[in-house]
């Protein structure tokens, strides 16, 4: 069910003919536009060819093309007016190509579309794995480096290494899912608040339907979804969620919004009352992280936030971390 290029496509501007001189059995090679040559019938083009002469093709695989001669194919899916796979035009930006194809339905949720790249998730993939193998090191190198007086503390320590090299594993099975942010506005619904972003091979735009419910995770007595309603704050949804427990972290709550940005006290400057007041959209989620204070042995393990803001993880990633 996916449409997608069946063949490499020929590179119409460039060919090479690969000549052998006989005296002294040295190699030429003679270019020429393939698509002058052929399919308009320059004779500028058309090379004189000689016996042993090697004409070789290249598709656009071979050599990569300037991009706007690049076949670009992207997946439009959700509340648009014809869902389906479209080919970019040359210079086509993501909000030309919404528009072409007729804009968004009447229940479209702009400020929760989802814009996934695929040179974006394996760069996130890389990072990710990057910081976990440097947590993994951390906790080798700490337990390596303590000094252990008595066998008790030798289970302690073990154990506590074992806790947290189990706590790196769950982290391993979060995968990164290349979404873009697009700062959408939160009071701009048309399709003309898309950011003119240029459109890449295998991009996917999903637009949702508009939600109507909040959900809270997290260190809560009642981890559930209410219904959104305009007039309530984030403190209002921890209340119906029966509030953070003994064992929350409560100066680390943050709220994923639906466009997958992400607002937490631990930003510069804002202060939790302010956090509390803030305006919450249809779509967020609200996470309350337990404290982690018994994982010292690392401070970006600390601040979720930080990682699911540099690596869009979104709220898939929650799925993982509420069995943490």
């Amino acid at each position: 069910n996916e449409v997608r290029r069946s063949l490499p496509e020929v590179n119409w501007d460039y060919a090479v003919v690969e000549r052998l001189n006989t005296s002294d059995l040295t190699t030429s090679l003679i270019p020429f536009n393939l698509g002058k040559a052929i399919l308009e019938n320059d004779p500028a083009q058309n090379v004189q060819l000689q016996p042993g002469d090697v004409i070789t093709i290249f598709s656009k695989d071979d050599i990569t093309v300037q991009f706007s001669k690049q076949p670009i194919f992207v997946r439009l899916e959700g509340e648009l007016a014809v869902s389906g796979v479209y080919q970019v035009k040359p210079g086509e930006t993501l909000r030309q190509l919404v528009a072409r194809v007729g804009g968004l339905s009447p229940n479209a949720y702009l400020f929760g579309a989802e814009f996934e790249r695929e040179s974006t998730r394996v760069l996130q993939q890389k990072r990710l794995d990057e910081v976990l193998d440097r947590l993994e090191q951390e906790v080798q190198r700490n337990q390596g480096a303590k000094s252990v007086l008595s066998k008790e503390e030798a289970d302690l320590a073990k154990a506590a290494a074992e806790g947290q090299l189990a706590l790196i594993s769950r982290l391993r099975k979060i995968r990164a899912t290349g979404r873009i942010v697009l700062e959408m506005s939160q009071d701009r619904a048309q399709f003309e608040g898309l950011p003119d972003l240029r459109l890449e091979d295998g991009d996917r735009f999903f637009v949702p339907a508009s939600p109507s419910t909040v959900s809270v995770v997290g260190a809560i007595y009642n981890t559930s979804t209410f219904i959104y309603r305009p007039e309530k704050r984030l403190s209002d949804y921890l209340a119906q969620a029966g509030g953070p427990t003994k064992d929350a972290d409560s100066g680390s709550i943050y709220v994923i919004r639906a466009d997958g940005t992400v607002i937490s006290r631990r930003q510069s400057g804002y202060l939790f009352s302010r956090l509390e007041s803030e305006r919450i959209m249809p779509g967020d989620t609200v996470v309350v992280p337990e404290n982690m204070d018994r994982f010292r042995f690392t401070k970006e393990l600390k601040d979720w936030s930080q990682i699911f803001y540099q690596f869009a993880l979104g709220v898939a990633g929650l799925k993982v971390l509420r069995n943490l």
